[in-house]
């Protein structure tokens, strides 16, 4: 790991789509994966290994955390241990935009489940 502060500039990190909508991957070298995201048509999913936090940008919508359904707004922290099914669902007038930090990151502990 490297173990120099850095100054990451985020306009030229390219838009991708996800299994939660559209992403932008500030980081993704270290301890932890921090995500940008524009949430459009999420998937239901869980993690085996990863916790993921939450932290409400913009907008106001739900997040389905195994089984509950929570309302969220901006501002808002939600904490997700592995093993919870989970899923951002946005307000069908609004958008929400969610930096996500995911520890470790989630690469290849992505388990999609049926809606």
């Amino acid at each position: 790991m490297d173990n120099q502060a850095k100054h990451i500039s985020t306009e030229n990190i390219a838009i991708e789509h996800g299994h939660c909508g559209l992403i932008r991957k500030l980081n993704m070298n270290g301890p932890a994966r921090i995500i940008d995201l524009k949430v459009q048509d999420a998937e239901r999913h869980y993690h085996k290994k990863t916790t993921e936090y939450y932290y409400i940008l913009e907008g106001t919508g739900q997040v389905y955390l195994d089984g509950q359904l929570s309302d969220v707004q901006s501002g808002d922290l939600i904490t997700i241990p592995p093993g919870v099914v989970h899923q951002a669902i946005c307000d069908k007038n609004d958008m929400l935009k969610i930096l996500v930090i995911e520890v470790p990151p989630a690469i290849g502990d992505v388990h999609r489940v049926d809606n």
